[in-house]
């Protein structure tokens, strides 16, 4: 008795949809398509004081950060995201639990969002290159498009 209610829930399921918890290993890779170094950094903090002064937090921390050369790229690779579903992917920067606002620069415009997982929301901003029951393969590119519609230019620190 205790086994055909086991498999009949396990039927039941199986045709509700449900799937099980996956091990996908997620990938993002980031690259570099402009002629400068672009520095992305991660911080406990926002960047920025206030939206409408647009001044620099003295009190933003580093929690991470990356360097890209021009014409290079840079590869983050994610362990599956405890809850995720067997198709999703882990989000960029789940992984970095202090992280609170991110920032893109360029040496010349800065974008900066308070979420880092905010502006490089997994498909926003990405694209899917390969993707497999066993790993997600996505990539952002840096171009001068994505600078120049979403950037400022960079502060100037005293």
């Amino acid at each position: 008795m205790k086994t055909r209610l086991l498999l009949l829930l396990i039927a039941a399921a199986t045709l509700c949809g449900c799937e099980y918890l996956g091990d996908r290993v997620t990938y993002y890779t980031y690259i570099n398509a402009t002629d400068k170094t672009v520095v992305v950094t991660l911080y406990d903090q926002d960047f920025y004081t206030d939206d409408w002064k647009v001044e620099v937090n003295p009190d933003a921390k580093e929690v991470f950060s990356f360097v890209i050369a021009p014409g290079e790229q840079y590869t983050r690779t994610l362990p599956p995201f405890p809850e995720m579903r067997r198709k999703s992917v882990s989000p960029p920067f789940e992984d970095i639990k202090e992280a609170i606002c991110i920032t893109v620069s360029n040496g010349e415009r800065i974008v900066s969002h308070r979420s880092p997982n905010g502006l490089f929301y997994q498909y926003g901003w990405y694209e899917e290159t390969k993707s497999t029951n066993k790993y997600a393969c996505l990539q952002c590119v840096f171009d001068d498009h994505f600078f120049n519609s979403h950037g400022l230019s960079v502060p100037v620190y005293d």
